[in-house]
């Protein structure tokens, strides 16, 4: 009996080893998808080896790790103390870019003489990271471009390596790097390149670099500088032909004596950080009037505002089947109204960390705008067959058309759009615009101050202004 009871305590301690192991197993491997699975459903000419480090880099920053926020220079003395940083860096080169070109000064400095990366260490501080940007802006440029005489960075090399050359994103004071191809992107700004800038049609700039439509058909250019891919679904490269996107007729045709915009809330409930709870007023739904006001006042378009309450089932808060519901009810008011050409999705995001999307224009602090497309396609690429949009393409270009607008008329303002796999009812209009605001962290006035932009661009595209 003792003999029997030793074995079950024994095969009990491996049940339970083991099934621990696999349990940390499993979350280890959701991890992974979560952190790579998008990254690697990208270009497949980009290294295995690069996309991993390149993920791996974006989720530790977006996560406030500080590890991968800024890297210091080391000595020659130092570069053993530190391989993944260094690794990193060689990733990353705008980092090293910015260790190399500060001074002793920026560093917050203790008892270390090596640059050593983490909390209480050497780090710079995010005002000083952006100072030494802006400062050596001309520098970092000429150095891209091979112009600099005190580079010694190959202007051929640099043109050709994905490595060397990378689209540089600055969102919110947060430097996002990306791999891939640049498209050729012109990014010195002197008086020979300006003149053969003006022999092309610029549509307009990227962080103060102009851009063309050439630039665009280069599908890396595009994907890197426009979209976020979630890794639900993957891009087909025949529906993002920048031609087609940006040649697309997006005028309003239907005059003002009847409606031509809708505006509705799919998530009715979601609020801001300075919301009274109970207000309405505070809400989405809220902003949506406001939005409403501004385009019907200052614009003259006839707008219906929906204000109903999809995401509440039976007196409860209930987002799971909130698209579905909402449906019928569309489709309902443009049944009755035929003459609606724009349906706009408004919502604000929320996310896992208490960062808030915010720009400065004209004084005004104003919260980050962000269009989101659904493909109707799994990460695959296959088409979801029960969530039909035959009007992908439309809401493809029109979110396209708002971007630029919005970029060119309103620098920082425009968050890259983001792309998904399901529908959201999309597909009941060819304009239809599904609108993140901000996030949870961003305060109602910076909100409306969004509207007012994009009640702007909105125009500017409805009427063939820009």
């Amino acid at each position: 009996m003792k003999k029997c009871s030793r074995y079950r305590k024994a095969r009990l301690f491996h049940i339970t080893v083991w099934g621990l192991i696999v349990f940390l197993s499993i979350r280890l491997i959701i991890q992974c998808i979560q952190i790579f699975g998008a990254e690697l459903n990208t270009d497949s000419r980009t290294p295995v080896e690069n996309k991993l480090i390149s993920s791996l880099c974006n989720y530790m920053m977006q996560s406030n790790i500080p590890i991968a926020d800024y890297v210091i220079n080391d000595g020659k003395d130092n570069k053993q103390n530190n391989f993944i940083l260094n690794a990193m860096a060689g990733i990353s080169p705008i980092n090293r870019y910015v260790a190399e070109n500060a001074d002793s000064n920026h560093y917050i400095e203790e008892d270390h003489d090596s640059g050593v990366l983490a909390n209480g260490d050497l780090k710079f501080s995010d005002e000083v990271y952006m100072a030494i940007l802006n400062e050596n802006k001309k520098k970092l440029l000429d150095d891209l471009n091979g112009t600099n005489e005190d580079s010694d960075m190959d202007s051929e090399a640099a043109m050709t390596n994905p490595q060397n050359l990378m689209p540089i994103d600055i969102i919110n004071g947060d430097v996002y790097l990306e791999q891939g191809d640049t498209g050729n992107l012109i990014l010195n700004e002197s008086n020979n390149t300006k003149n053969k800038i003006n022999a092309k049609e610029t549509l307009g700039k990227i962080n103060g670099q102009y851009f063309t439509l050439e630039n665009l058909l280069n599908r890396s250019f595009l994907y890197n500088n426009f979209y976020i891919t979630d890794g639900s679904t993957k891009v087909d490269d025949k529906m993002f032909d920048a031609k087609k996107l940006l040649g697309k007729d997006m005028t309003i045709k239907q005059k003002s004596e009847k409606p031509q915009i809708l505006i509705y809330h799919t998530h009715s409930r979601e609020t801001f950080i300075d919301s009274r709870e109970g207000v309405e007023d505070d809400t989405i739904v809220g902003l949506g009037a406001y939005l409403t006001k501004v385009l019907t006042e200052k614009y003259g378009y006839n707008v219906i505002h929906d204000k109903t309450h999809y995401d509440i089932v039976d007196g409860k808060l209930d987002r799971n089947l909130a698209y579905n519901c909402a449906k019928p009810g569309i489709e309902k008011i443009l049944e009755y109204n035929p003459s609606i050409e724009v349906v706009i999705d408004l919502h604000r995001d929320g996310v896992n960390s208490d960062a808030k999307r915010v720009s400065t224009i004209n004084g005004k602090e104003v919260a980050q705008l962000m269009f989101f497309n659904g493909l109707s396609a799994n990460s695959k690429g296959e088409k979801i067959s029960y969530l039909d949009n035959p009007y992908t393409q439309d809401n493809l270009a029109f979110s396209l058309q708002l971007q630029l607008a919005g970029r060119e008329l309103y620098p920082g303002l425009m968050y890259k759009n983001y792309l998904k796999a399901y529908r959201y009812n999309m597909h009941l209009r060819p304009k239809s615009l599904l609108v993140e605001t901000g996030t949870q962290n961003n305060t109602l006035g910076e909100a409306k101050n969004a509207m007012d932009l994009l009640a702007d661009i909105l125009d500017q595209v409805l009427t063939g202004k820009q």
